[in-house]
């Protein structure tokens, strides 16, 4: 099973969230597996039969306000109890200050505890949505993912074909570059696949003959972005004679990333075709499908339409 580190979490969330650690500040090892937050009400009442130890666990103004009712005898029974479990972590939200006793128990069972201004239920949806992030399932692939009016085209095929040199010509056409070489993929829903820059070469492009060039420093901000939702996969490949391409559109291909199906396009490339040009014009083409529109399908029915027409006419002449 996928996890991260509590260290992690800390880290990436601290500016963010203003995290303050409220126990012993050592390296945190402890493993995170399950993206959900749990909120200990009942436990911290006796009711531990279902308790979901494994996940974080958030404190807000209810948990501490019942904590600081407590005499220091069922405190210190209640604590015991809830602490024999090997929970992640404990955030508390809205600044709020647990009773001294909380944090010596959670250091002597080593479970760190971090405080936030956050309201509880804005913590509980940013730590959600970064530990999701996390645990998805990701791979690396190699091709250039575009960002083209909008549609995030992952530009693929064999080395030397021409993707960045493409990638290139759509940025300078006001596109904008999300990687170049090497895309970081991740299943971030059921039927959604993000593609991440690498942060190595974030907003780099290698370019044959010319080298490694900074693609924000060049062409500014607004051409680079580092992330895109993946909808299209293109994949370019030199002409081939003997090969049948398609030439009508009807035929959806799939290419599956993470067990995920995406729409899947095989462009020639050969001297004197604008590849540029033709993936914006499939760009365009994808957000017409996203919209129930398909031109293809469009085109046959009115083809097959006339031919029928047609047929009936020959009919009715050759009747009389």
């Amino acid at each position: 099973m996928a996890s991260i580190t509590v260290d992690l979490l800390y880290s990436a969330l601290q500016e963010s969230l203003h995290l303050k650690q409220l126990t012993k500040k050592n390296k945190i090892n402890r493993k995170i597996s399950l993206s959900e937050i749990h909120r200990p009400g009942l436990v911290l009442a006796g009711y531990t039969r279902h308790f979901s130890y494994a996940r974080i666990q958030i404190l807000g103004q209810t948990e501490i306000s019942f904590l600081k009712e407590l005499s220091r005898k069922e405190l210190e029974k209640t604590l015991d109890r809830f602490f024999s479990f090997k929970m992640p972590c404990i955030l508390v939200s809205k600044d709020l200050m647990p009773p001294r006793l909380v944090i010596q128990k959670a250091e002597k069972a080593h479970i760190p505890i971090f405080r936030s201004p956050i309201t509880t239920a804005h913590l509980i949806s940013r730590v959600t949505l970064f530990v999701d992030a996390q645990l998805a399932p990701s791979k690396s692939m190699h091709g250039t993912l575009m960002d083209v009016y909008g549609v995030g085209i992952l530009i693929e095929g064999k080395s030397g074909v021409g993707k960045s040199e493409c990638a290139l010509e759509l940025v300078e056409r006001g596109h904008r570059l999300v990687s170049d070489d090497v895309v970081e993929v991740r299943k971030t829903a059921p039927n959604v696949v993000l593609g991440i820059a690498n942060e190595t070469i974030r907003h780099h492009m290698e370019i044959r003959g010319l080298g490694i060039i900074n693609i924000q420093n060049i062409f500014g901000v607004g051409a680079v972005r580092n992330q895109k939702r993946i909808r299209l996969i293109v994949t370019l490949e030199k002409w081939n004679q003997r090969k049948e391409y398609e030439r009508l559109g009807l035929e959806d291909k799939k290419y599956k990333i993470l067990n995920v199906d995406l729409p899947h396009l095989v462009i020639p490339v050969r001297p004197g075709r604008n590849i540029p040009i033709i993936i914006e014009a499939a760009a365009l083409q994808q957000r017409e499908r996203r919209m129930g529109i398909n031109s293809a399908e469009e085109f046959n029915k009115k083809l097959i339409q006339r031919m029928s027409d047609r047929k009936q006419t020959v009919f009715i002449e050759e009747a009389d």
